[in-house]
């Protein structure tokens, strides 16, 4: 009868292999994995792969058709004041325009994003915000509020374009919130902080990524005079959605600060 068998030494389980009796980790469900903007940081959003190149090109590619007409209005003239023709009419043409470009800016975005990078929408920041979102909100507001009413008392800017492109009335009222308080925030935020601050972000680290976003937000709104209180507030949204790693944390911050906006329009202009 042959001596029974004694089962020697395991060897270690070699790279790819699987080690015996244990099972592999399960993919999240939510998406995919969250890692640092920059190693080491303790704040997450979620992987995305496209870089500062792609993000620049992409943006140009968003602006330019806008970017093109404000060149004609200059070179035509037609850039003086306008508000003797503002009518009902002119505003429903207003928010439909907007929707057609904003519709072209995500459309850009996610051509030089989302095509390529995975197609979920989690990587432009679609997901459940963590629970600061509700500590997150309110303080962002205070402090871009508290930096605007000082940035007003010393500067005294003229209020934004936008504004006098609006009646006062039922139907004006309700095309300035759906821009200024629906679309806006929405597709400005899948922009700026999704897409433009993500691509930066993950070459420079996210505070570079948040300072040249903000600034190129700041800008984007084309009155010198506001240039900082913007800035500051595409700043903050950017902290924002890196704190949370949520784009929905940004979209009702962004929504609340301009529907602040329009409410001191309707009732105190």
């Amino acid at each position: 009868m042959p001596p029974p068998e004694v089962p020697g030494p395991e060897s270690p389980p070699t790279a790819g292999s699987k080690a015996p009796g244990r099972r592999a980790p399960e993919p999240e469900a939510d998406g995919p994995s969250l890692r640092a903007a920059v190693p080491g940081q303790p704040f997450y959003l979620p992987q995305a792969d496209w870089g500062w190149t792609a993000a620049v090109a992409g943006f140009a590619a968003a602006i330019a058709p806008q970017a093109l007409i404000e060149v004609l209005n200059v070179l035509s003239g037609s850039t003086s004041a306008k508000a003797d023709k503002v009518t009902t009419a002119s505003a429903v043409f207003i928010a439909v325009t907007s929707l057609v470009i904003y519709g072209w800016n995500a459309l850009a975005a996610w051509l030089f994003s989302l095509r390529t990078a995975g197609r979920s929408l989690v990587l432009w920041g679609f997901r459940r915000p963590t629970v600061a979102y509700f500590w997150v909100v309110p303080l962002g507001l205070a402090a871009v509020y508290a930096f605007s009413l000082a940035h007003d008392a010393i500067v005294h800017p003229h209020q934004q374009a936008i504004v006098s492109d609006f009646p006062h009335s039922t139907i004006g009222v309700a095309m300035f919130v759906l821009v200024a308080v629906v679309l806006a925030p929405m597709f400005e935020e899948v922009l700026f902080r999704g897409f433009l601050f993500r691509g930066l972000a993950n070459s420079f680290g996210w505070v570079w990524g948040a300072v040249l976003s903000a600034s190129v937000f700041g800008a984007a709104h084309l009155q010198l005079d506001v240039f900082l209180p913007l800035a500051v507030l595409g700043f903050v949204l950017a902290w924002a959605y890196h704190r949370t790693g949520s784009l929905w944390t940004n979209i009702t911050m962004h929504a609340l600060f301009n529907a602040i906006a329009v409410l001191a329009w309707a009732f105190f202009s």
